[in-house]
């Protein structure tokens, strides 16, 4: 029979609470938060087999202990306040902004970069430059490096070293297309002088045009007679729009040639630097060719003319070739036909080896010279310089330079004079030749044909 304890009124002995926690398991509360409820409600339990732990208040089993690893406890973060989240969004947008603006510089900079690319090397961009105009002077011997730096200095491009990568680029398809080497290519040859150019070209059209490739197909065919001047020439390939006249001029006074005929020749004070070496004949041109070329194209000839027959006989007259050619000229000027040239040059010969007596040649072609093509293009007070330095009435012997650019029959009836005594000659307007061997025949003859009224 069951005995029951019966109730004595006493109350039962209080038990102390005890709470074991093993602070090395960190997988008993994990990541959760451990409240103060938790700490003091905790009793143990019994534990189903096979499981370790403890549990809630609230029944809930704890995670196994994982003692391999320190126990953690996290506190809850405090709530932001409104102006922190304010400071701290300031602060994303501000470094937003930032961000955004270096963006948009690095793509302002690279499109202007790309831009101005395209402008120097295909001129894309400058199509309405034509009017645009800049004046070059190369000189010789100039590397593509050289000239591309040119055209930096007088800004007709803006990214120096890319367009020479670009040109650098063009040399080695040519090779490749040609199944040679980049350094077999031949080296491109700039011709030295001056040159205008335009705005609207990119970099290849302005190479081109130093190496005095065609800008056309089209041609003309130009004729300059014996006897015209320099600046006839430059007249006529203006008016047939082979090339201006004042860009042909300039070239003229700024190119570098290097021919054997002008060896040691004094070109200084020349109103037209290579007057009487354009060798008259007829020419094929490109239109807008470039003017270095246009002035190679006569002086070639002229070497070609230039025999070494002629300049044995010039060395026995003790003549250089500049004496033959400036004498050659006034003697193209003078004649009437080709018949009187021998008779004309004997006079200037006869002049030039009695220089006691006759110091001055006295043509009026010499004076005319200045005054039909210098002093047009001057004040009065600067072709008094020119005067002097032509006009064969006030300077002693051979003027500076040639008048005019002689032909083949006027060289050689310089290189070749009629042996005779006369010292004096004129013509009437018919162009008939009168020689005199005295000042008071030739005088005589000048009243006779005044009174006539056939005076030249």
């Amino acid at each position: 029979m069951d005995e029951t304890p019966h109730d004595t009124g006493a109350r039962p002995e209080k038990k102390p609470f005890k709470l074991d926690i093993d602070f090395d398991a960190v997988e008993l509360l994990g990541d959760a938060t451990l409240s103060a409820s938790d700490l003091h409600s905790t009793t143990p339990i019994p534990k189903a087999k096979g499981t370790t732990g403890t549990v809630s208040k609230t029944g809930a089993l704890r995670p196994p202990v994982n003692k391999a690893q320190p126990y953690r406890v996290q506190t809850a973060q405090r709530p932001m306040s409104a102006a922190s989240r304010k400071n701290k969004l300031m602060q994303t947008l501000a470094s937003m902004s930032v961000v955004i603006a270096v963006v948009a510089a690095c793509t302002l900079a690279l499109s202007y970069f790309g831009i101005s690319v395209m402008r120097d090397i295909l001129a894309i961009g400058r199509e309405n430059a034509k009017t645009d105009e800049t004046t070059i002077v190369l000189e010789a011997d100039l590397s593509t490096a050289d000239v591309i730096h040119i055209l930096k200095e007088n800004k007709l491009i803006h990214q120096e070293a890319l367009c020479n990568l670009y040109f650098d680029f063009l040399q080695f398809m040519k090779a490749r297309n040609a199944g040679i080497k980049t350094s077999e290519l031949k080296t491109p040859e700039y011709l030295s002088g001056t040159y205008v150019l335009t705005g609207n070209l990119g970099l290849e059209e302005m190479l081109d045009a130093f190496k005095g490739a065609p800008k056309t197909a089209e041609t003309v065919s130009l004729t300059f007679p014996e006897g015209y001047t320099a600046g006839q020439i430059m007249e006529k390939v203006a008016k047939y729009k082979v090339q201006r006249a004042d860009v042909l001029q300039s070239s003229m006074n700024t190119a570098a040639f290097n021919y054997a005929f002008l060896q040691g020749l004094d070109l200084s004070g020349r109103y037209f630097k290579y007057e009487g070496y354009l060798f008259p004949d007829t020419y094929q041109f490109y239109l807008e060719e470039n003017s270095t070329s246009v002035v190679t194209k006569l002086m070639d000839n002229f070497q070609s003319k230039w025999s070494e027959e002629y300049a044995a006989r010039a060395a026995e007259l003790g003549f250089t070739v500049d004496d033959v050619i400036t004498l050659a000229s006034i003697i193209q000027k003078e004649a009437g036909n080709k018949e009187q040239m021998r008779d004309i040059s004997g006079v200037l010969h006869n002049r030039l080896n009695n220089p006691a007596d006759f110091p001055y040649l006295d043509c009026d072609s010499t004076r005319d010279y200045v005054t039909n093509n210098i002093a047009t293009r001057m004040d009065d007070a600067s072709a008094q310089y020119y005067y002097a330095i032509y006009n064969t009435y006030v300077c002693i012997g051979l003027p500076r330079g040639p008048i005019c650019n002689p032909g083949t029959d006027a060289i050689e009836a310089a290189l070749n004079p009629k042996k005779h005594d006369y010292y004096f000659f004129q013509h009437d307007k018919y162009k008939k030749l009168y020689l005199s061997e005295t000042k008071t025949e030739h005088d005589k003859i000048t009243y006779k044909l005044v009174s006539e009224g056939i005076a030249q």
